[in-house]
């Protein structure tokens, strides 16, 4: 509420104004929605805050605030933690300190975002409750619930569409870990397995419905009814690393490009300057591994560098976010250290790192693409998750060792080192190729 009333900038208005799309002529239905690349769920969402904001008497900044609030909650102090007891179950539940630290790392990191209404974190809250909830897979109730909310998770971000099989998968891998076990009947479980699937069709149906009724698909996945040249999506993430928005003279409408001088080389070469189909972008990888190898790194290194934390960016030149860019890669360190180090993955206990896997399989489809920092959400989440989870070993060793005991610590500080000097190195690269465009025109700008 401290920052003030902010305008619905470019994708949050649009999103905004969708909820009022289901309202025609006095009469509500979710087949008046008609939108060709967005889902009905988020704008379903926005429409009941537009009706509860109305009957409030409150303003729609507001509204927006308080349900952002609320999902940065329910990650932070309940879904979040709830993820790292499905992988590790014989960790300790988390402390409401490690919660609340959780969720003041979403606010330093993301609170700008609470302004807005963007699919970003409502896509992130149900994808985390569609993995928590079929981490029991056989209790019927939460199979229901996981269903419902992954179908929603799909809805609201396409991106997420992947999750989707990795979800079977999870429930299909663990029943077929019970064998030789006691586990549910076979009742139970064609019980549990037609909830879920009731559950996720009863969300995705009125997409389908609406994307036949308009578009001539019976799709539930939104968008595919749009005929996107490979040009326009492959094209631009070779173009840059990454990407933002930028507020000049009150209008959002300068882009912020971080170019990739080789990407742009290789474009050049290509016919018209653009990539145009799928096997010819695959078959750049063979011809240009590194060039390409390297568009794919810097995507991934630029995605996670908190650089601002703000939707819009309004001032280019905030230094206290040089803190905030440190302290984001050395959680990013902390979680690989957590994975990567023998001891501390062996203090947390048998685990099903596959949830992590599928969480992470979220971001796969938008990393080809022009890279924005918001995309990378549930990699961030997952970072902050494992850098908190409690049981971390000691580095160093016993004292009887000698020097030896700091063999680790040093292995530790020389891995550290190497890291940061190669995220230096690209993020350095990045930012130094930033260049302004105006959206509309295409016109580069000179802004200090």
């Amino acid at each position: 509420m401290l920052q003030g009333e902010k305008p619905f900038y470019n994708d949050s208005g649009g999103y905004w104004q969708m909820g009022t799309t289901f309202t025609l002529n006095g009469h509500f239905s979710l087949l008046n929605f008609n939108n060709l690349e967005k889902g009905y769920v988020f704008a379903l969402i926005t429409h009941g805050l537009q009706v509860l904001g109305s009957d409030l008497t409150w303003t729609s900044s507001s509204m927006v605030k308080i349900f952002n609030a609320f999902l940065f909650a329910a990650i932070g102090a309940v879904l979040g933690p709830g993820l790292i007891r499905a992988v590790w179950p014989n960790q300790p539940p988390w402390s409401l300190m490690r919660r609340l630290v959780l969720m003041a790392l979403l606010l330093v990191f993301w609170s700008g975002f609470l302004n807005f209404p963007l699919s970003d974190f409502p896509a992130l809250t149900v994808a985390l409750l569609a993995l928590v909830a079929v981490s029991r897979t056989d209790n019927p109730g939460w199979m229901l619930l996981a269903g419902v909310a992954l179908s929603m998770a799909i809805n609201i971000r396409a991106s997420y569409a992947l999750l989707g099989p990795a979800v079977v998968a999870l429930i299909a891998w663990r029943w077929f870990e019970q064998r030789g076990t006691q586990h549910a009947s076979a009742r139970r479980r064609m019980l549990c397995a037609s909830l879920f699937a009731i559950g996720f069709a009863v969300v995705a149906l009125p997409q389908s419905l609406s994307a036949h009724r308009y578009y001539g698909t019976w799709s539930f996945i939104p968008g595919t009814a749009i005929k996107q040249s490979a040009g326009e999506f492959y094209s631009d993430g070779i173009r840059v690393q990454a990407y933002d928005a930028y507020l000049l003279n009150g209008e959002p409408r300068v882009e912020m490009r971080y170019v990739y001088p080789a990407g742009l080389r290789l474009l050049d070469e290509q016919k018209g300057g653009e990539v145009t189909t799928t096997s010819q972008y695959l078959g750049l990888f063979v011809s240009h591994p590194l060039v390409m190898g390297g568009m794919i790194v810097r995507h991934i290194v630029n995605g996670l560098d908190p650089l601002h934390s703000t939707y819009i960016v309004e001032n280019l030149h905030n230094a206290g976010r040089i803190w905030g860019r440190i302290a984001g890669y050395l959680l990013v360190f902390l979680a690989l250290l957590r994975l990567l180090w023998p001891a501390a993955r062996r203090m947390l206990g048998a685990g099903r790192l596959r949830y992590l896997t599928a969480l992470a399989l979220c971001c796969v489809s938008i990393v080809p693409t022009q890279m924005e920092r918001r995309y990378m959400l549930p990699i961030y989440l997952l970072v902050y998750a494992l850098a908190l989870t409690p049981r971390w070993p000691n580095p160093i060793g016993s004292a009887v060792a000698g020097l030896r005991r700091f063999k680790t610590t040093a292995t530790i500080t020389v891995a550290f080192a190497v890291y940061a000097v190669f995220v230096w190195y690209i993020t350095s690269d990045a930012i130094s190729h930033l260049t302004f465009v105006d959206g509309i025109t295409q016109k580069r700008l000179n802004i200090q």
